[in-house]
Order: structure tokens, then C-alpha cells, then sequence
């Protein structure tokens, strides 16, 4: 590459790390081209994409994002980002590594904060956004429906009491 075709890489991908939502670099070193292309497939269909980066490169563009790295990045390494979901494209590479054991997460980006493999991972484990609202709304709902039910339940009772009262004389 030359030098001004890196630095335009470089102002590509900080462009792309501004607008993004999430990001992670993975190492998907040891999946085979099929794989790949069905793991780029279903990103995209996950609101994400997917590049092969150099590392000399991402180093460049998280820097000018103002986002440091501590570690060195080393070996193959492939930029996901989220672009209209913060999670959902992550949750795909999870579910190729369950499936292939491959890829892994090197690092990952959310809201400019820099994130470990292992916080990464664990991110991407919990439930969605609107399952989270509705187990929480369902929480707030039970102590009410509960409440309704034994106020019900003392007016079935009494209406079953007269009534028995009513068959008997």
C-alpha cells in the first residue's frame, strides 16, 4: 500500500468508527472462506458489517478517535461494527464462535469506552433491549395483577358464601 492509499484507509475507517455504534476486532483466523461469507452475511442482516483491517491501521484510526490502546494488536484481525444496533452484530460473531469455535473477540468499542474480550463477551450474552423492558415491566405489573386478584378473590368467596345461603333456604 501507499502511502496516501493508507492514509486514506485510515480516514475510512476513523469515519467509520465515529458513525458506528459498537465496534470490536475479532480474530478470525482458522475459518474457512464459507464460513466468512456466511458470518458476513449474517451480519449485515444483523444491522452490522464486517473488513479485514490491518492493524497498523485501526491503531492509526482509534487514535485519531481518541480511544487508546493498551495492548498490541497482533495477528489477522477483522473490524464488526454496529451500525444500526449497538449489539446485535456482536451477538452474530458470539453465535459463530459457539457454532465454529472461531472467531474470537480481540477488544470491542461501545460509546468510546474501550472494552476487554472478557467484558465483550459478557455484553453480548444478555438478553436484548426490549426483553429486558418487558421482563421489567412484568415485574412492575405482577405486584398489581396480584393485588387485583385477592381483592377478586375475597368478593368470589363472599358472592359463593350467599349463594349457598340462597340454596339452602
Amino acid at each position: 500500500m501507499t502511502n496516501q492509499i493508507k492514509y486514506y484507509a485510515v480516514e475510512d475507517l476513523t469515519a467509520k468508527l465515529k458513525e458506528s455504534k459498537s465496534a470490536a476486532l475479532v480474530d478470525y483466523a482458522g475459518l474457512t472462506a464459507a464460513q466468512i461469507n456466511q458470518l458476513r452475511k449474517r451480519i449485515v442482516e444483523a444491522g452490522g458489517s464486517i473488513q479485514v483491517v490491518k492493524n497498523t491501521l485501526v491503531k492509526r484510526a482509534l487514535k485519531n478517535n481518541k480511544i487508546k490502546l493498551e495492548d498490541d494488536l497482533s495477528g489477522p484481525t477483522a473490524l464488526v461494527l454496529g451500525i444500526e444496533d449497538a449489539i446485535n452484530s456482536l451477538k452474530e460473531i458470539d453465535k459463530a464462535k459457539d457454532e465454529w469455535e472461531k472467531p474470537v473477540f480481540k477488544l470491542g468499542i461501545l460509546e468510546g469506552k474501550l472494552l476487554s474480550d472478557v467484558e465483550l463477551s459478557s455484553l453480548v450474552k444478555l438478553p436484548s433491549r426490549e426483553v429486558l423492558i418487558s421482563k421489567f415491566v412484568g415485574g412492575l405489573a405482577n405486584p398489581l395483577q396480584r393485588l387485583v386478584g385477592g381483592l377478586k378473590y375475597n368478593q368470589t368467596k363472599l358472592t359463593l358464601v350467599l349463594k349457598a345461603i340462597a340454596e339452602r333456604g
